[in-house]
């Protein structure tokens, strides 16, 4: 009976200590993010209850970290949609996330001892227009970087219009994003009420667009130096107002980036354009796109291949190379052409034989860095074209002569 009695104590103990260890945290839109570090800590407010009040935008998804800012800890929705407000109390499960109809104020409870949350609006606040911020974010304008940069950011005016000039903006996709009424949001893509603004193309001439806040990209189809106004903000949409006052036409250019490069724009490789033609040769593999002057990442979603080496470069899925050779890369009015690497041991030039015409190529190359007729001039594959790439040539000559 007293040992009973000793490890009963013993346990209490630990759970005592376990208890006194708890912490609970909200994680998601408006509470840093979904990230695992640094997430806002709700209040303990003792007997195992934790809370947290202030301001959240509709559309903003959360869920709560248990103990530890980790996802093996998370805790989300156990019945329903996962829609907020309820005001009830309501079991959680690991992972999912509650997301928000309305914006405003809140309290949001969490019970530790069953393991169940309540999330009520306490405060709906009055739409005021005049308190938007606005940032435009994407390839037409500097990145699809967020937060944005501060030439990203539009002006308030003060009643309800918003306007930014931009200098260097390029044809190519972009959307608008802002902060929730309040302030109490952050820039992200994923809300709703105050979160991006999409829409269709917009074309050159027919500069003004209405939209509502969505997740579609919008197009600036001219280079040069803009400037744009927003006005007629609502709860779910406004009017974006572009004028062109400087156009400018960059040069073409493409450039190749991919898993070879881990997709850094930092280190992506650039054609070299001669009358309207654009080379690459290099050795790769893999999953790879093609970017261009501005900055539009152009695919086709195809496996390349010696029987189908071309394809039309658009808007649209990784491009694919199965093996990691060297290749050359041509493209011609937006038309991607990849030579392959001759499969014929000592063809230079890539007609598929074996002639004195591929010595000739190597000897262009050393003696005058001519790469017109250079396909595979790595004859021995020891890394670098030489003198022994011609005498391997020769080798295959008199080899042939036997």
């Amino acid at each position: 009976m007293k040992k009973s009695i000793t490890l009963s104590i013993v346990a209490l103990l630990a759970m005592i200590g376990l208890q006194a260890q708890a912490a609970m945290y909200l994680v998601g839109e408006g509470f840093n993010g979904w990230t695992t570090t640094g997430n806002v800590e709700m209040t303990d407010d003792g007997d195992g209850m934790y809370s947290w009040s202030g301001n959240l935008v509709a559309g903003s998804s959360f869920a709560f970290f248990r103990d530890t800012e980790d996802w093996g800890s998370q805790r989300g929705p156990a019945n329903g949609d996962g829609s907020a407000p309820t005001g009830d109390w309501e079991d959680t499960q690991a992972m999912g996330a509650w997301t928000l109809t309305a914006s405003g104020g809140y309290v949001i409870q969490y019970n530790y001892n069953t393991d169940q949350a309540k999330i009520v609006l306490t405060d709906e606040p009055v739409f005021n227009p005049a308190q938007r911020r606005f940032a435009v974010t994407g390839a037409a304008f500097g990145g699809w970087n967020m937060p944005p940069a501060g030439n990203q950011i539009f002006a308030n005016n003060g009643d309800g219009t918003y306007t930014l000039e931009f200098e260097g903006a390029t044809a190519a996709d972009f959307k608008l994003s802002s902060i929730d009424i309040n302030d109490a949001g952050f820039n992200s893509w994923s809300v709703f009420d105050a979160g991006v603004m999409g829409a269709s193309n917009l074309a050159t001439g027919d500069n003004e667009l209405s939209t509502s806040y969505g997740t579609a990209n919008m197009h600036l189809p001219v280079s040069g130096n803009v400037t744009l106004t927003i006005s007629n903000v609502t709860e779910t949409g406004c009017t974006l107002n572009i004028t062109l006052t400087e156009e400018i036409i960059p040069d073409k250019a493409y450039y190749l980036i991919g898993a070879f490069n881990e997709w850094s724009e930092e280190t992506m490789v650039a054609f070299e354009e001669n009358d309207g033609v654009f080379t690459l040769t290099k050795t790769f593999g893999g999953e790879f796109k093609v970017k261009d002057e501005n900055g539009n990442w152009l695919g086709g979603g195809v496996t390349l291949t010696e029987e189908n080496p071309s394809v039309t470069l658009v808007d649209g899925g990784n491009l694919v190379l199965v093996e990691e050779k060297e290749y050359t890369l041509t493209i011609v009015d937006g038309v991607l052409t990849v030579t392959f690497p001759s499969s014929v041991y000592g063809d230079v030039n890539g007609d598929g034989v074996v002639t004195s015409a591929d010595i000739t190529a190597l000897y262009n190359f050393l003696l005058n860095d001519d790469t017109s007729d250079l396909v595979n001039g790595d004859v021995d594959n020891d890394g670098n074209i030489t003198s022994s790439d011609i005498t391997s040539v020769y080798d295959v000559l008199l080899g042939n002569m036997k």
